[in-house]
């Protein structure tokens, strides 16, 4: 007996030198990889500062002293932001509704029409259904800009152009959101429906009612990430929603309307506001993202 406990005590001392002896041999390569990464931070954080200084200065301030702290903490800007800014006739609380519901509401239907795919494909058996998952992959590989010519044409086919009906186009059901929810519902376990069908449930209430419930999480963490991409993006709302301009959208208007004369601070006054939801929400639920992403149920 005291000589097993012996021969695994000598072996879990040498597993611990070998995982040392690991850890060293990689030290370099950490250090380097963090000093890459504080360097990117840093990068961020200073653009980041560099706004938000430059939205304090006044016009004159903003040539003379670029770079520098503000001398004058022109707070007021933010409030000629709310009230100079403007793409066409629409301000910045219009704007900001348009951003809202052009983010949101996409990205629910967008996640919505992923998870009913991506659970009919992962959980049964027919025919096309690794074809249908390869052209999902394929999809992502094709540029957007790419796709831009095709897309304005189908739209206007479909007289949806320059119409808030455009988040229809959302419901494609392929994309980044089928593939985390395919490889989520592909790694559930099939118990919890064969339970269902045991106490007389039908296919759609077993979706409804077990897995969708299920899959909530993982859906929430996709909205969070399709809410702020949509967010950020500016070239879909000045091309196909040039009435209904969106905060992003509605800033590149604003720029390009006043090149001549433009006011900088209060540009980036108006920037600022348009990023703070953005922020606030990362911050609020990152652990959400970052968590989400690895929930599952039973693995079989």
């Amino acid at each position: 007996m005291q000589t097993a406990v012996t021969q695994n005590s000598a072996t879990v001392e040498n597993e611990n030198k070998k995982a040392k002896k690991f850890d060293k041999s990689y030290l370099p390569v950490k250090i380097i990889v963090f000093v890459l990464f504080a360097l990117y931070a840093f990068t961020l954080f200073y653009a980041m500062l560099w706004a938000i200084g430059t939205s304090l200065k006044t016009q004159e301030e903003y040539y003379e002293n670029i770079n520098g702290l503000p001398e004058q903490w022109k707070f007021i800007n933010y409030v000629t932001a709310f009230k100079s800014v403007k793409a066409g006739e629409n301000g910045m609380i219009t704007m900001f509704i348009n951003s809202l519901w052009y983010a949101c509401g996409g990205s629910i239907l967008g996640v919505l029409t992923s998870a009913v795919v991506a659970y009919v494909v992962s959980k049964y058996k027919f025919p096309g259904r690794g074809f249908l998952y390869g052209l999902a992959l394929v999809t992502m590989m094709i540029p957007i800009v790419g796709s831009f010519p095709s897309q304005y044409r189908v739209y206007n086919m479909l007289h949806i152009l320059d119409n808030p009906m455009i988040l229809v186009t959302k419901m494609a059901g392929f994309g980044f959101n089928f593939i985390v929810l395919y490889s989520f519902f592909k790694t559930l376990s099939w118990t919890y429906a064969e339970a269902a069908f045991i106490d007389g449930a039908s296919h759609l209430r077993v979706f409804l009612r077990v897995m969708l419930p299920m899959s909530l999480p993982v859906m929430g963490s996709l909205f969070l990430v399709a809410t702020i991409g949509a967010w950020n993006n500016y070239m879909e709302p000045i091309l196909f929603l040039q009435s209904y301009p969106t905060l992003t959208s509605g800033l590149y208007i604003f720029q390009l309307e006043t090149s001549r004369n433009v006011d900088y601070p209060v540009l980036f006054a108006g920037l600022i506001v348009s990023v703070v939801p953005v922020i606030l929400m990362f911050v609020f639920f990152q652990n959400t993202i970052m968590e989400s992403m690895s929930v599952g149920g039973i693995k079989g």
